[in-house]
């Protein structure tokens, strides 16, 4: 069995005591930048390239792929300083030095040159791109992401590139990549149907694939895997889990028009998921239920509740202070200043978080732009109104939120009607 970096250490070993080039080495089979791979573990050949790189060196294959003893105590010493080194990692996680525990995570990937064969190296990648998550690094995380699901590990193993997966579309899903989002999350469900309904990476993977259909505007693919979750929702183990079922598909009751239902689920998941155990979920859900029932019910008391689920949420993520959590609660909080019939408020927010620039998400960018639209209405301006709508709707259709964009070009179009006739205009 060929293992690296011990292959590639003991080609380069024997490649210089015989004096040969590694284009020598290489020959006219394989190139020489693949032979260099080789020996600094990043590739590795299969039996043939192997035997052949033996037959060039003058040796058995067993020299190149046996263990000896400085390499077996080389590698259990790498071993123990990893595992170490992920223990103070995680240890940094659980009491919030997250900048500190990426930094010593990142340490071990580039030792590693990149090569993630072993299963700790693999794990501290993963814990990387969790806390890159969390301190919303989203272009790295995505990087990381993306070599992992290149490893063997994860092609050989379908839980672990089911777990990759799923992280890669929610990543693609916060950077408005929709459209990706949907195809990489449906090729891990699809991955996972062997699998129990019920098991962790199964329903992790529908979650995702939930979220992306819904920010797409896929509402009734969206609406059938909902369904299916709720269906098993009870017989999940993990009341974590269990609670992001019930958010992501009380979130699907309020896109379907069904407010009731939805603030019920919701009301479930808040009586999962609590504040002690993750905080930033926690903060996510009341800002989310918030939003979402600001948009989507119309009754009086709304108001009153999504006043108080903001001020929750706004308590929590200034504890946590991540630009992104920063990002989405301003938004929500600008929605209920519409509500509140406050236009320069509205105005206001979405300025602070378009201040951004090319930090933020495209997907955002059509998120303010629909509410200082709404805003402009209040204060009667007309032209700034289908300004903003049409940025708007340009904007998410780039990002394949095709559902909401259709809507933007329809009022749009309903707007500048309505102006060539003469008659008042309505946004």
């Amino acid at each position: 069995m060929i293992e690296q970096p011990a292959f590639g250490r003991r080609l380069r070993k024997l490649r210089v005591q015989r004096g040969l080039s590694q284009s020598e080495l290489a020959g006219a089979d394989v190139s020489a930048s693949y032979v260099s791979r080789v020996e600094s573990g990043g590739r590795s050949p299969n039996d043939l390239i192997a035997t052949l790189f033996a037959r060039r060196l003058e040796v058995p294959l067993e020299a190149l792929t046996g263990h000896d003893s400085e390499d077996v105590a080389e590698h259990r010493s790498r071993r123990l300083d990893v595992a170490g080194q992920l223990l103070a990692a995680r240890a940094l996680r659980k009491d919030g030095e997250l900048a500190e525990a990426a930094e010593m995570l990142r340490g071990i990937n580039a030792e590693s040159h990149g090569h993630t064969e072993d299963d700790l190296l693999w794990e501290a990648a993963w814990l990387l791109a969790e806390v890159l998550r969390e301190l919303g690094h989203t272009d790295e995380e995505h990087a990381v992401l993306t070599g992992l699901a290149d490893t063997a590990l994860s092609r050989e193993a379908p839980r672990l590139a089911a777990r990759v997966a799923t992280a890669l579309s929610e990543n693609l899903r916060r950077q408005g990549r929709l459209g990706e989002s949907v195809r990489v999350a449906e090729s891990a469900v699809a991955d996972m149907v062997t699998l129990a309904p019920t098991a962790h990476e199964r329903v992790n993977a529908m979650l995702a694939l939930l979220n992306a259909y819904a920010d797409s505007g896929e509402l009734e693919n969206a609406t059938s895997i909902a369904d299916a979750l709720q269906e098993i929702a009870e017989e999940i183990p993990s009341r974590q889990l269990r609670g992001h079922v019930h958010w992501a598909t009380g979130s699907t009751c309020y896109l379907r028009g069904l407010p009731q239902e939805a603030a019920r689920l919701h009301e479930a998941a808040f009586g999962c998921l609590r504040p002690e155990v993750n905080l930033a979920d926690w903060a996510r859900l009341c800002r989310t239920s918030a939003a979402l029932r600001l948009e989507h019910d119309h009754s009086d008391e709304v108001l009153e509740q999504a006043s108080a689920l903001l001020a929750r949420a706004r308590q929590a993520v200034e504890l946590i202070s991540l630009n992104g959590d920063m990002d989405d609660l301003l938004l929500a909080e600008a929605q209920l200043a519409l509500r509140q019939g406050r236009p320069d408020r509205v105005l206001e927010i979405t300025g602070q978080v378009r201040g951004r620039g090319s930090e933020l998400p495209l997907a955002k960018h059509g998120q303010c732009d629909l509410l200082a639209a709404r805003a402009h209405a209040l204060n009667g301006d007309v032209k700034a109104v289908m300004e903003c709508y049409r940025q708007a709707a340009m904007t998410l259709e780039r990002v394949g939120a095709y559902r909401k964009s259709s809507e933007t070009w329809r009022k749009l179009s309903e707007m500048l009607a309505a102006d060539g006739s003469g008659k008042e205009p309505s946004a």
